[in-house]
């Protein structure tokens, strides 16, 4: 993957590139809407989750009013849903004050509030909370108490199969209302190499206020590291995620010695020249000078850039984001790490299978199975379809 694939432009995608970055920076050139296509053009904007943000500089410009007709009703749905998260967000701190549990919200309407000072600025459709690993199935109870259900596939019917997930995750989804909970009990998935790995989250919370009540929250430091790894676990396929990093370089003060600290000590220095570089190329925003140097940094910044720009699918399939993120970890032990965590059960094989925990074992042989014949019989399929050269 050193050498990145040369992907044709989109003009859509560019236009979307340039509508975000005029959206953080009100002296950035104008985006260019001479050549694109409406309904693709939205249509991009919903899959990178950039909606509210391209509406806005559309709206500056008389060349782009009729565009922004088009993305109107896509805003208004964004900012209704937006708008029932928050709220809920709200209900759920008040639960767990109540009980006392710890929490902290990662991303969604909290990160929209206080990174763009809007709650409708980012979208997300579902409220993500980490909470800690012993209080799992307790908040677990409180929200089946409150009317949502378990949408996770679990391996059976019990308490410890709502631990097993490879994510480290728990969804909740509610039963009559369009809303879902993501419970999560570490930052980032257990695989996947963190600053988190020798930072602990929960001694230097900070706080956010959000419809009068102080929300838990991260501080700048781990703010940025978390938004960079989270943005590199997934190859920066959506454009919001840059931008949040973006917007987060330009809104808080940062220690920076402590950042750079906490990452060499984990050894994911890349992760956080990955997210930050990607932010300074793309939107502008201006890093410290003293950042170390990575060669191996460019590469990494060049496949997303291009793939961004290019308009290629997301999810980004595994055979480019694994050997991406292969690219991206600085040690062996990382890459060892990261693959274990490929072969490990996931949802799918949850899905299929209904193993009693006296067994869950055996997931661990099936899943290689699984995938093996997954991609048999994508390649037959392959095989079998005729080209334009047959």
């Amino acid at each position: 993957m050193t050498d990145s694939p040369q992907y044709p432009v989109s003009r859509e995608a560019a236009f979307l590139a340039a509508a975000v970055r005029r959206f953080l920076d009100p002296e950035a050139a104008a985006p260019d809407p001479v050549g694109i296509d409406p309904g693709e053009t939205l249509r991009l904007a919903i899959a990178h989750s950039i909606v509210p943000m391209v509406y806005r500089t559309l709206q500056e410009s008389t060349t782009t009013h009729e565009l922004a007709g088009i993305f109107r009703p896509a805003f208004e749905e964004d900012l209704h849903s937006s708008l029932a998260l928050g709220g809920e967000l709200c209900a759920i701190a008040d639960l767990f004050a109540t009980h006392s549990l710890e929490f902290v919200p990662l991303k969604g309407s909290l990160l929209s509030r206080r990174l763009y000072g809007d709650l409708a600025v980012r979208v997300s459709g579902d409220i993500d909370v980490l909470i800690q690993p012993h209080d799992v199935l307790a908040v677990r109870d409180l929200l089946l108490a409150q009317g949502y259900r378990i949408a996770s596939p679990l391996h059976w019917s019990c308490d410890s199969a709502c631990l097993r997930s490879r994510e480290c995750e728990l969804l909740m989804v509610h039963r009559t209302r369009p809303l879902t909970v993501d419970l999560h009990w570490r930052i980032v998935p257990w695989y996947f190499a963190s600053a988190f790995d020798s930072a602990s989250v929960w001694k230097s919370l900070v706080s956010t206020r959000i419809s009068g009540r102080q929300i838990p929250d991260l501080p700048p430091e781990h703010l940025l590291l978390f938004l960079c790894a989270h943005g590199s676990k997934h190859a920066f396929e959506r454009l919001a995620w840059i931008c949040d990093i973006a917007r987060c370089l330009q809104t808080c003060d940062f220690e920076w010695q402590a950042v750079l600290s906490l990452a060499a000590r984990s050894g994911t220095t890349r992760q956080l020249l990955l997210g930050t570089r990607l932010a300074a190329g793309m939107m502008g925003v201006r890093l410290p000078a003293d950042l170390p140097e990575d060669p191996a940094v460019e590469p990494l910044v060049r496949f997303v850039t291009e793939r961004l720009l290019a308009a290629r699918p997301a999810p980004t399939p595994e055979a480019e984001l694994i050997p991406f993120c292969l690219k991206m970890f600085e040690s062996p032990r990382h890459r060892m790490r990261y693959l274990a965590g490929h072969f490990s059960p996931s949802d799918a094989e949850y899905q299929i299978l209904h193993l009693p925990p006296a067994l869950h074992f055996l997931y661990y042989p099936f899943r290689p199975l699984r995938l093996a014949a997954k991609y048999a019989l994508g390649l037959g399929r392959r095989l079998a379809t005729p080209t334009a050269s047959d």
